[in-house]
C-alpha cells in the first residue's frame, strides 16, 4: 500500500513529542512539482516507462533520530545543513514525515555526500517507487530492503535497477513486458504451450525480412485497401500412403498399432512449431501500438474446429468373433480419418493465420503515420506542430507566469511595506524570497505538464482514429478471409466424406467374406459351451467336499482352542495364589520394619532429651560458679579499702 502525498497535505500533530523534536523540523514536506523535476532528471532511477521513479527511503528512528534538538549532534548536525541546502536531495510527504520516514534522491551529487557520513552508509534503506496520479498526488510505494552500496552500483550502472527493486516492482512499473529482457520485442507467454489455439502451425515458410520490413509501401488509398490475396494451393497438406495406414503410424506385427509410438513425429515437432508459430505473432504484433492480434476464437467458431468426428461403428448384426476381426479395421480407419479432419484443421488453422498476418502488415502500414501522402501521417505532422509551436511558447509563458508571480510578491511586499517601515520590508522579502522562487519553479512545472498534457492528448487522439480505422479494415479483411476458408474447407469435407465411403464399403465386404467363417465358429462355441457346462458341474461337486472337510477342521480347531483357554485360566489362577501369598509376607516383613524404624526413632529423640538436660545443669552450674566468682572478687575489693582506709585513719590518728 502506498503513501499518498498531496499538494495540500493536513499535517498530523504528535501529542508525544515536541515540534523540535520531530522530523519535519529539518525536512520540510516537499513541492510536488519540484519534486516531480529533480525525479525526471535523475535519469538512472527512471523506470522506463518514464511515469515512475526510484528512490531511497530512511526511517529516522533507524539513525538515532532526526530532528532540531539533533543538530548540536557533530555527524547529524551536518547531514542536517547538507539536507538544508540540497545537497542532500529529499522528498517528503506529509504522511511520511508523520510517520517519521523521508526519501532520498539518489543523485551523484547526494550519493557523494553521503558517502562522507559513515552514519548514512551503514543505515537500513528501503527501495520505494514513486508516481503520478492523474490528479496531481504523489504515490510512495515501499519495497524492498536496499543498501547504500546498491544505490551506488545501479547509479554506476554495474547493477540493472530490475534487479535492485525486484521482480515485481518493476513488471508492475516498467512498462515492459516480462520477457523483454534482452529485446525490445515481448515474447509469448510461457504458458502458451499448453492453449489448444496454438496447434502446430507450418509457418516455417513466412518470409521474416518483411516483418521487420521499415520502408513505407503505399498500397492504394486508405478508403480502398487492397484485397489480400493468397496461394491456396501452396499451403502443405498431410499426405497418406494408403487406406491402411497413415504416414506416422506404426503397426505391429498383428496389425494393431503399438502403443507409445503412434503420432511420435508429430509430437516431436510440436513444441518447434508452436514456438516458432507464436514467435513471429509476438514479433508482429503484440509490440504494435494497434492493439491487434490474430484471436482464434471466432475462426474456430465459424469452421467448427475441434467438433465431434464422424467414428465408423461395429455393425449391429456381426457376433462377437467378426466384431474383433473389424474392430482393428475401425481403428485404422478411424484414426487415418482423425489424422485427416486434424491436418485439415491445421492446415486451416496455420492458412489462416498466414493470411490474417499478412493482413495485419497491410492494415499496419495502411494506418502508419510514417507513411508519405496519409492522413494519418498529415495528422501526426500537425500534432508534432503544434507541439513545437506550443514548445515555442513555452519560454514566454514562463516569463509571464514568472512576471504574474513577481508582480503580485512585489504588491504584496509594497503593501506591507507601506504599513511598516523599510526594515520590515526587507525582512519580509528576505524572508519569503525562498518562497518565491519555489512559487516560479512550480509554475515552470505547471507549464511544462500543461504543454506535456495537451500534446498527449492529441496523440491519444489520433491512435484512437488509427485504432478504430485498423479495427475496420482487420474486420473486412477477416470476412474476406474466411470466404477464402470456407472453399478450401468445403473440399477437405469432400475429401473425407470421400475417405469415409470407401472404408465403410472395405468394411462391409470384410464382412461379408467372412459370413461363412463366422457360422462354423457360432457352432463350435457351442460345443465349447456345452464342454464348459459339464466343467463347471464337476466343479460344484468338488466344491462340495472341499466345503465339508473344512467344516470338520474348523470344529476340531474350536475343540482345541477350549482346551487351551481352560489350561490358560488354570495357569492365572495359580499365579494370582503364589502372588497373593507373597504379598502377605511382604506386608509382614514391610510391619516389622516399621515397628523397629519407630523404635529407633524413640531411642534417638530419648539420647536428644537427655543431652538438652546435661547441656541445662551444665549451664545452670556455669552461671553459679560465675556469680560465686564475682561475689569474692567483690569482697576481696571491698575488704582491700577496708584495710586501706583503717591504715590510713590510724597513720592520721598516730601523726596527731
Amino acid at each position: 500500500m502506498g503513501i499518498t502525498g498531496t499538494a495540500a497535505a493536513n499535517h498530523k500533530k504528535d501529542r508525544r513529542k515536541k515540534p523540535d523534536e520531530l522530523l519535519s523540523s529539518v525536512i520540510r514536506e516537499t513541492a510536488i512539482p519540484a519534486a516531480i523535476e529533480l525525479l525526471r532528471s535523475n535519469t538512472a532511477f527512471v523506470f522506463p516507462s518514464g511515469t515512475a521513479w526510484v528512490i531511497l527511503v530512511l526511517a529516522g528512528h533507524d539513525i538515532g533520530g532526526l530532528s532540531k534538538r539533533h543538530s548540536r549532534d557533530e555527524a547529524k548536525g551536518s547531514i542536517i545543513e547538507l539536507i538544508d541546502s540540497d545537497q542532500i536531495t529529499t522528498v517528503a510527504t506529509a504522511e511520511m514525515l508523520a510517520e517519521d520516514l523521508f526519501g532520498i534522491i539518489p543523485t551523484e551529487e547526494t550519493l557523494a555526500r553521503m558517502d562522507e557520513y559513515s552514519l548514512l552508509k551503514k543505515a537500513v534503506y528501503h527501495w520505494a517507487v514513486v508516481w503520478q496520479r492523474p490528479n496531481g498526488d504523489l504515490v510512495v510505494e515501499p519495497g524492498s530492503r536496499a543498501t547504500f552500496t546498491q544505490a551506488q552500483k545501479v547509479l554506476s550502472g554495474s547493477l540493472s535497477l530490475a534487479e535492485a527493486v525486484g521482480a515485481e516492482a518493476w513488471a508492475e512499473h516498467s512498462g515492459i513486458a516480462e520477457n523483454e529482457a534482452t529485446t525490445a520485442i515481448p515474447a509469448v507467454r510461457d504458458d502458451d504451450a499448453s492453449d489448444e489455439i496454438f496447434d502446430p502451425l507450418p509457418v516455417t515458410d513466412v518470409d521474416e525480412e518483411s516483418v521487420f520490413d521499415t520502408e513505407p509501401i503505399d498500397h492504394g488509398t486508405d478508403d480502398d485497401p487492397a484485397p489480400v490475396t493468397a496461394d491456396v494451393d501452396e499451403a502443405p497438406i498431410a499426405e497418406t500412403d494408403g487406406l491402411g495406414e497413415t504416414d506416422g503410424e506404426d503397426t505391429g506385427a498383428d496389425g494393431t498399432e503399438e502403443p507409445g509410438q503412434a503420432h511420435t513425429p508429430h509430437a516431436e515437432v510440436l513444441l518447434s512449431d508452436q514456438h516458432q508459430a507464436r514467435e513471429i505473432i509476438a514479433r508482429r504484433f503484440l509490440s504494435e501500438e494497434l492493439d491487434l492480434d490474430i484471436g482464434l476464437d471466432e475462426f474456430t467458431a465459424t469452421f467448427a474446429i475441434g467438433a465431434p468426428r464422424v467414428h465408423i461403428e461395429v455393425p449391429s448384426s456381426a457376433t462377437d468373433w467378426l466384431g474383433d476381426q473389424v474392430a482393428q479395421l475401425n481403428r485404422q480407419a478411424n484414426a487415418e480419418l482423425a489424422q485427416l479432419r486434424s491436418a485439415h484443421e491445421n492446415e486451416l488453422r496455420a492458412l489462416f493465420v498466414t493470411l490474417m498476418s499478412t493482413h495485419a502488415e497491410q492494415v499496419i502500414r495502411d494506418v502508419a503515420t510514417d507513411r508519405e501522402g496519409s492522413r494519418y501521417k498529415a495528422l501526426k505532422d500537425s500534432v508534432e506542430q503544434t507541439h513545437r509551436d506550443r514548445q515555442a511558447e513555452k519560454e514566454q509563458r514562463i516569463r509571464e507566469a514568472k512576471a504574474r508571480i513577481t508582480q503580485d510578491f512585489d504588491e504584496q511586499a509594497t503593501a506591507v511595506a507601506q504599513q511598516a517601515a523599510r526594515q520590515a520590508e526587507l525582512q519580509y522579502r528576505e524572508r519569503h524570497r525562498a518562497k518565491m522562487q519555489r512559487s516560479q519553479a512550480d509554475a515552470v512545472a505547471e507549464v511544462e505538464r500543461l504543454l506535456e498534457t495537451a500534446y498527449t492528448h492529441d496523440l491519444r487522439e489520433i491512435l484512437r482514429v488509427r485504432r478504430s480505422d485498423a479495427a475496420l479494415k482487420m474486420q473486412v479483411g477477416t470476412t474476406r478471409i474466411f470466404e477464402l476458408l470456407a472453399e478450401r474447407q468445403s473440399d477437405y469435407l469432400s475429401t473425407e466424406e470421400e475417405r469415409l465411403g470407401q472404408w465403410q464399403d472395405r468394411i462391409q465386404q470384410v464382412i461379408d467374406d467372412n459370413r461363412k467363417a463366422d457360422i462354423a465358429r457360432a457352432d463350435a462355441m457351442a460345443e465349447q459351451h456345452r464342454t464348459a457346462d459339464t466343467i463347471e458341474k464337476l466343479r460344484q461337486e468338488q466344491d462340495t467336499r472341499l466345503e465339508t472337510q473344512r467344516r470338520d477342521y474348523a470344529d476340531r480347531l474350536r475343540t482345541m482352542e477350549g482346551e487351551l483357554e481352560r489350561h490358560r485360566r488354570d495357569a492365572v489362577t495359580n499365579m494370582q495364589t503364589r502372588d497373593a501369598e507373597w504379598r502377605h509376607i511382604l506386608g509382614v516383613e514391610q510391619e516389622r520394619s516399621k515397628s523397629f524404624l519407630a523404635r529407633n526413632v524413640d531411642l534417638m529423640h530419648l539420647a536428644e532429651s537427655a543431652e538438652d538436660s546435661a547441656n541445662r545443669r551444665w549451664m545452670a552450674h556455669s552461671e553459679t560458679q560465675t556469680r560465686r566468682n564475682r561475689t569474692l572478687i567483690s569482697l576481696m575489693v571491698v575488704l582491700t579499702l577496708l584495710v586501706g582506709v583503717a591504715g590510713f585513719i590510724s597513720g592520721a590518728l598516730l601523726s596527731n
